[in-house]
Formats: C-alpha cells, sequence, structure tokens
C-alpha cells in the first residue's frame, strides 16, 4: 500500500480500496488484519494531503515539486477518514490479537494527533 497508495487519486482511493480494505478488517487472519491497519495508517497519510481531484496524485504532486502549502487534503478526504477509516480502526483497536490493536491504535493516532494540530 505504501507504495501504490502515492500513485492513486482520492476517487480511485474512495472507490477500490477502502472497500476492499473494510472487507479484510473481519479477515480470520490476524497478519491480514494488521497490515489492513497499516495500510489505513498510508491512507490516512495521503487523505491528509491528497486534494479532491480527479487526477491528483501525491507521486505526481511531489514529482512536480509543488510547495508545501499545496500538499493540503480536501475536505472530501478528511470526510473520508471520518466516516470509513476511523471506525474500521475502531474495531481492528478491539482486536483480540495485540498486533493488530498496535497498528490500529497507532494509525488512528496518526488521525487524531492531526486533527488536533488544525
Amino acid at each position: 500500500m505504501q507504495i501504490l497508495a502515492p500513485a492513486l487519486t482520492l476517487p480511485v482511493l474512495a472507490r477500490s480500496i477502502l472497500p476492499i480494505l473494510s472487507t479484510l478488517v473481519s479477515d480470520p487472519i490476524p497478519n491480514i488484519r494488521f497490515n489492513v491497519a497499516k495500510s489505513y495508517a498510508v491512507i490516512i497519510d495521503i487523505f491528509k494531503r491528497l486534494p479532491d481531484s480527479q487526477t491528483a496524485t501525491i507521486a505526481q504532486m511531489e514529482k512536480d515539486s509543488r510547495p508545501a502549502p499545496e500538499f493540503t487534503g480536501s475536505e472530501r478526504g478528511q470526510q473520508l477518514v471520518r466516516d470509513e477509516v476511523m471506525p474500521q480502526l475502531e474495531k481492528l483497536a478491539q482486536d483480540d490479537d495485540v498486533d493488530v490493536r498496535y497498528f490500529a491504535t497507532k494509525a488512528a493516532k496518526a488521525w487524531t494527533d492531526s486533527a488536533m494540530e488544525t
């Protein structure tokens, strides 16, 4: 996910990646679930910086060397994190597996810490 997500647009992430991750939250294999939590952490980072555009990607923005102020996320990205990512991370944070809980808590903290800064 760390390599793929920066090359995807917000609509593709929302339409294609989030539903897959949502399904995998309930996978019976703990290693799958903790990798889902780690993937959500990557998605949160992307959504914090990605504009609401049909064509913009983090990879392209970095390639174009856009200044830091242009790396601001959109309301749509924030909404996706609040409505779709955080509820799944809350489920994972209650998981029986300690590693799943750890990575879910770490991913959720990245969002809550950034929300407190704004």
